[in-house]
């Protein structure tokens, strides 16, 4: 009786879930009956990935232990049956798959979880749709109920896609959240809200009667509309949830964030995974967008990039809330949100070093790449390893220094012919705590749009003591920022923090007007590599300090690096220098900034 009082409560409360706008806008005759139908996935199998090292650092063990305990925790699969009879009744008029709308999926299963004397044994498990107005860009949540209806997991950030000829509905890429029950069952507080796995599902599809699988004619005849023909202008909307994800040695741990999009311009974008077809329009290639993340810190008034990812190559897009929905999961068309849970970011399948991105176009040659190496074959060859290859690590020190007054996750969506990429980044505040040997990174409430660095200085203002630039070029855009702190006694703190965004020929030397004569201290470089052998060096003389780089460590895209030093000159508007590491139009850019006054050493050219 208890299932069954599940599934009238769901498909009322589901019912009650506004319709999509381009369903709202929809105007055709067999609308209703569309919307009526209900197709049903059932029997089956799950596929189960615990993160194992992560568990592990937290001092839980899974039973069965890992197949490939040296391998990424999404090379380790648990599969299980799922009973033929339960299933989930689904919306999805003209095959677009809107929600799941009653129902429930049984599973036999045949594992555990421990914590010392703590054991939680899990030999079956329902998984039930949360019956709550869906959000975040997700087309369903599910609980993970046990055997003895204890809610041990929370599922989100699911990928839904279908085969309507072979009848098969995939629930991939679904993020495992420990429950507050679960971390209570196994006396371990920091358990409750880690991200510890993902879960897929694979059924059997039973499509209605004259069930259209497709959206023909109407607003679906003129579309895609690629550029130029429309603008791509695709937004990150939210940053769901920033999670550690395990340990790397005593000092450092690895950080991933979810990230959820919104497209906002007036042209589809293509989101075709890696080494599919190379006929794919509109560009014939395997198009795709990129994100990646860093975290960021304000600490003794300055501005510091701790770490930075390399890049997630996206795959497939759920389409949610469209404004314009025509069946291809590998098209991101008008108005459709997707999302991206911290799992699917962390997977060693799709993350791939930034190096190879051309960030000013957002074009990627996938022959000769790190997934498929000369001499290239044409096909995924190889992937991220085990530890921290191509992830966002940082220092564990980094993150307690009692001196930090803010600390920050960005993450940005690069895409090729975006016309802002301002709207494709945002941030959240976070405050990491270590706990029973893992973290919660408690992210903050607010989400902004635009750079973290927009939070330590307004954008493009300048005024007595502190001022932030952004210069568009032909080969990208970066940002100058710089605080000024009054010491007293004649001196003065100058605090610079450069971001490149795109600017892909790269950075080498900084240069700012300084008088010979002024005195010049307590100097300070910081980038995300903490590498000290190949920090950028100061120099001054002849009326300019130079902070000069390393060619081992030139400031690539998406990096970060500040600096800081004392002086007894006062700030002017003046203008900065610097130059280009891989000259294509230009070897210098320059910016006018705050800077030291020159004190009646001319202007600086």
């Amino acid at each position: 009786m208890k299932n069954i009082i599940h599934v009238v409560v769901l498909f009322f409360s589901a019912q009650s879930l506004a319709m999509s706008p381009w369903l709202e806008n929809l105007d055709t005759t067999d609308k209703q009956q569309q919307l009526d139908f209900r197709w049903q996935a059932s029997g089956g199998q799950v596929d189960m990935k615990f993160m194992y090292n992560k568990l592990q650092d937290m001092n839980i063990q899974i039973s069965p232990r890992p197949e490939f305990s040296d391998q990424h925790w999404d090379y380790n699969h648990l599969v299980f049956p799922i009973s033929h009879s339960s299933s989930l009744e689904l919306q999805m008029p003209y095959g677009n798959i809107e929600k799941v709308t009653a129902g429930f999926l049984a599973v036999d299963s045949d594992f555990s979880l421990s914590n010392g004397k703590y054991v939680v044994k899990v030999n079956s498990f329902k998984l039930i749709p949360i019956s709550l107005p869906q959000k975040d860009s997700d087309i369903v949540k599910f609980k993970l109920l046990d055997q003895n209806d204890r809610h041990l997991f929370t599922i989100n950030s699911v990928h839904i896609e279908y085969d309507k000829d072979k009848g098969l509905l995939l629930m991939s890429n679904m993020d495992l959240f420990a429950s507050q029950e679960l971390a209570q069952l196994l006396h371990s507080p920091i358990l409750e809200n880690q991200a510890v796995g993902q879960i897929h599902t694979y059924n059997n599809l039973t499509i209605p009667d004259n069930a259209q699988k497709e959206l023909r004619g109407t607003t679906c005849a003129t579309h895609p509309v690629w550029p130029p023909d429309g603008d791509v202008d695709v937004a990150l909307i939210d940053i769901g949830s920033v999670q550690w994800m395990r340990n790397i040695g005593t000092d450092r741990i690895i950080v991933a964030p979810s990230a959820q999009l919104k497209n906002v311009g007036t042209a589809d974008v293509p989101w075709y995974q890696q080494f599919t077809s190379p006929n794919h329009p509109p560009y014939d290639n395997d198009q795709h967008p990129f994100l990646n993340w860093a975290i960021y810190r304000e600490v003794d008034g300055r501005f510091e990039q701790l770490g930075v990812s390399g890049v997630k190559h996206a795959f497939l897009t759920i389409n949610s809330n469209c404004t314009i929905n025509c069946n291809d999961s590998h098209i991101l068309w008008l108005g459709c949100e997707d999302v991206y849970g911290v799992g699917n970011n962390d997977s060693s399948f799709a993350l791939g070093p930034r190096a190879e991105i051309d960030a000013n176009t957002g074009i990627w040659d996938n022959c000769g790449s790190f997934f498929d190496p000369m001499p290239c074959t044409g096909n995924h060859q190889q992937s991220s390893n085990g530890t921290d290859e191509n992830r966002l690590t940082v220092y564990t020190d980094d993150l307690t220094d009692v001196n930090n007054t803010g600390m920050y996750m960005q993450a940005w969506y690069l895409i090729r012919d975006d016309i802002n990429i301002f709207n494709s980044m945002g941030y959240r505040s976070i405050s990491p705590v270590q706990s029973g040997g893992g973290w919660n990174m408690n992210r903050g409430p607010t989400f902004t749009n635009g750079p973290a660095l927009d939070n330590y200085v307004t954008p493009n203002t300048i005024s007595s003591m502190e001022s932030s630039q952004t210069i568009t070029t032909t080969e990208g855009q970066f940002t100058v920022a710089v605080k000024v702190v009054d010491l007293g006694a004649g001196l003065y703190r100058y605090n610079y923090a450069i971001e490149n965004y795109d600017f892909d020929p790269r950075f080498i030397n900084y240069h700012i007007p300084l008088a010979t004569s002024a005195l010049l201290s307590d100097t300070v470089f910081v980038d995300p590599e903490h590498n000290d052998a190949n920090n950028w060096q100061f120099s001054h003389s002849s009326g300019v300090l130079s902070i000069q780089g390393n060619v081992l460590n030139e400031q690539d895209w998406g990096m970060l690096f500040s600096f800081s030093f004392t002086t007894n000159a006062p700030p002017i508007q003046a203008r900065m220098t610097i130059d280009v590491a891989q000259p294509v139009i230009s070897s210098t850019v320059k910016v006018i900034i705050l800077t030291p006054d020159l004190i009646f050493q001319g202007d600086f050219e």
